[in-house]
């Protein structure tokens, strides 16, 4: 369970970010007028290396087997980064491709749709600012942010399981078949074929969880625009 006092800085922040309007977010309208101030340099250097140090805490308290982790310890701190992340965006000071993509896997390893809008959204601006490499990532925000929904994941980049109980096999979210292999394969840079692979390798090879199958969740194919920008 979520601390209050982070819940109430994360809905003061989201908020923030509404009113100021984020130029990376679809479907936000604003004026001009309500644009954040650009950031100063010297500020905007201190936010960029806190950016990436908040990365650095997300991607260490997931070192090691999933199954393993203490979401007690580890569901506080995600919830603190996010809050501070959405302070940073509310300033204005997400401004280079490395900023957005450290803000977009803050909130990738969010809790609700809004998150995973955020994160998909960051994940784009990062790769339309030249960095190729958060194409995966994208493809992961866009999925994240579909299932979340109740839609099928375009490039078969999610996995589930009923409970965090190491003796629970993973599954594969259901995946719309609107989306081509190769089409597939430029962004998540697997294969269908090879997602189930990965859901094996999840669930350690274990006998009574092969072969990899795909969750028994009724979701609907994902319109087109539900994702602007990329469907």
């Amino acid at each position: 369970m979520r601390a209050p006092a982070v819940v109430a800085v994360l809905a003061f922040c989201c908020a923030a970010i509404a009113r100021a309007g984020d130029p990376a977010l679809p479907g936000v309208k604003f004026k001009s007028s309500d644009r954040p101030v650009p950031c100063p340099a010297d500020l905007q250097r201190a936010r960029s290396a806190e950016l990436q140090k908040l990365e650095d805490e997300d991607q260490a308290d997931r070192q090691g087997p999933i199954d393993s982790i203490d979401w007690k310890v580890v569901g506080p701190r995600d919830d603190a980064r996010r809050a501070r992340v959405a302070e940073i965006a509310a300033e204005g000071c997400l401004s280079s491709a490395k900023d957005y993509a450290a803000a977009a896997l803050v909130y990738q390893h969010g809790a609700t749709s809004d998150d995973y809008l955020h994160a998909f959204a960051w994940f784009k601006k990062a790769v339309d600012l030249g960095d190729d490499s958060q194409k995966a990532m994208l493809a992961k925000g866009a999925d994240r942010y579909l299932v979340s929904l109740g839609f099928k994941q375009l490039y078969a980049t999610q996995a589930s399981k009923p409970s965090m109980n190491p003796s629970d096999c993973w599954c594969l979210e259901p995946v719309a078949q609107a989306m081509s292999e190769a089409q597939r394969a430029k962004y998540a840079e697997r294969t269908l074929k090879e997602s189930f692979s990965w859901v094996d390798k999840l669930n350690d090879q274990r006998e009574k969880c092969l072969p990899a199958r795909y969750c028994g969740k009724d979701l609907k194919d994902p319109p087109k625009g539900t994702l602007p920008g990329l469907w």
